[in-house]
C-alpha cells in the first residue's frame, strides 16, 4: 500500500506566515510605487492649469480674479432679468458672495472644457439654476488622484442649510501671506478677500507686470485636499461655507464663510499642521504640496519649508529674496 505525502499542520502554518511576510514586505513598496505615480498625475494637472492660466493671461491682459463679485447695489445695473438672481428657497441671507465664479470656471475653454463653460452665465449666481449643469459636471483635471475625498458634495450655510451640491476641487488659488495690517492676520481672507498681497483676489486682474517679486518666485495655485476641507471648483457658492472634512487629520473640525471656497493663504502654521485650518493649503502627498507658480512651473514644497520663505513666495510684490528649496 502506498502513502501519499501531504503537508503537515505545522509545515502549512510555516508557508502560510512566509506568504503573508512577503505579501507585508510587498505592499508598502506597492504603495509607494502608486503614490509616486499619482504625484507624477497631480503635478501634470497643475501643468495644465498654469499653461490655461497663461493662455487666459494672452487672451485677457490679466490674470483670473479668484472669484468675481458684484456691489449688491449694482446688481440691479448688471441685468434686468430677475431669474439671474435665483436662490434655492429658505437660504438665510448673510455677507453676499455673488455671483461667485472662481478661476477654476474661467480657465474652462483653456483646458478642453469648452461645453461646460457654454452652459454658465457670468452674471448668474453659482447655486442658482442656471449654474447647476456646471456644479453638477467632475473635472478630472481639477482632481488629484491621491486626494480620496473628492466627489460630490453638499454644501450648507452657517446655519446648517443645504445652499447646493456640486463637485470638488484639490486645487486652491493663492491669496497671499495674510499678513495685511489686520489685528488676525487669520482674519484678513474673511474680512477683505480682495486686499491679498498673492496674484489671486476676489475681483483680482493683475498682470504678469504687477509680480515683481518674479513670477518663478511666486506661487500661483497649490493644493488643498477634499480629505481635509471639501471646496466646489466652479467658484464660491453664495451663502456657503466650507468645512474641515469629516476625519480628517486635524485636531479639530472649523467652519469657514465662502470666499474661503477658492484661495488659502500662508501664515503662521507648517504645511499639513494638525491646527490647520480650511483658509490653508493641504497636500495629500507625504512628500509634500505640488505647487503650480506664477511662471507656469510646478515644484514640490516639503512641509519643512521654513515659514518665512514659504510666506514669501505667496505674496506677488513684497520685495523678498528668495528661491524655492530644493
Amino acid at each position: 500500500m502506498r502513502t501519499r505525502r501531504a503537508f503537515t499542520l505545522i509545515e502549512l502554518l510555516v508557508v502560510i506566515a512566509i506568504i503573508a511576510l512577503i505579501v507585508g514586505l510587498l505592499l508598502p513598496a506597492v504603495q509607494k510605487v502608486r503614490e509616486a505615480a499619482n504625484r507624477i498625475k497631480c503635478q501634470n494637472n497643475l501643468k495644465q492649469i498654469g499653461l490655461a492660466i497663461h493662455g487666459f493671461h494672452d487672451e485677457n491682459d490679466r490674470f483670473p480674479p479668484a472669484y468675481v463679485w458684484v456691489d449688491p447695489t449694482q446688481r440691479a445695473l448688471q441685468s434686468p432679468h430677475p431669474n439671474l438672481y435665483d436662490h434655492p428657497p429658505g437660504i438665510t441671507y448673510t455677507q453676499p458672495n455673488w455671483p461667485g465664479w472662481g478661476w477654476a470656471a474661467f480657465l474652462l475653454p483653456y483646458i478642453e472644457q469648452d461645453n461646460v463653460f457654454r452652459t454658465i452665465n457670468f452674471d448668474a449666481p453659482t447655486i442658482g439654476t442656471q449654474g447647476a449643469i456646471a456644479r453638477n459636471t467632475p473635472i478630472k483635471l481639477y482632481t488629484c488622484p491621491s486626494d480620496y475625498a473628492t466627489g460630490l458634495f453638499s454644501v450648507f450655510t452657517l446655519f446648517a442649510q443645504p445652499v447646493a451640491d456640486t463637485y470638488t476641487n484639490s486645487y486652491v488659488a493663492c491669496y497671499g501671506s495674510g499678513y495685511t495690517g489686520l489685528r488676525s492676520a487669520d482674519l484678513s481672507i474673511v474680512l477683505i478677500p480682495g486686499q491679498g498681497d498673492g496674484i489671486f483676489v476676489r475681483n483680482g486682474r493683475f498682470r504678469i507686470a504687477d509680480v515683481t517679486d518674479g513670477l518663478s518666485n511666486t506661487i500661483a495655485i497649490g493644493e488643498r485636499a477634499a480629505l481635509f476641507a471639501k471646496a466646489p471648483w466652479v467658484g464660491v457658492l453664495d451663502q456657503g461655507t466650507i468645512r474641515t472634512t469629516p476625519g480628517a487629520p486635524l485636531s479639530h473640525s472649523l467652519i469657514h464663510p465662502a470666499p474661503v471656497m477658492v484661495m488659502a493663504r500662508i501664515a503662521g502654521k507648517p504645511l499639513n499642521d494638525p491646527r490647520s485650518e480650511p483658509y490653508e493649503f493641504f497636500t495629500p502627498h507625504p512628500a509634500g504640496m505640488n505647487t503650480l507658480f506664477a511662471d507656469g512651473s510646478v515644484h514640490l514644497i516639503h512641509q519643512s519649508i521654513d515659514l518665512d520663505v514659504f510666506r514669501a513666495l505667496a505674496t506677488r510684490a513684497s520685495g523678498e529674496s528668495v528661491t524655492i528649496p530644493d
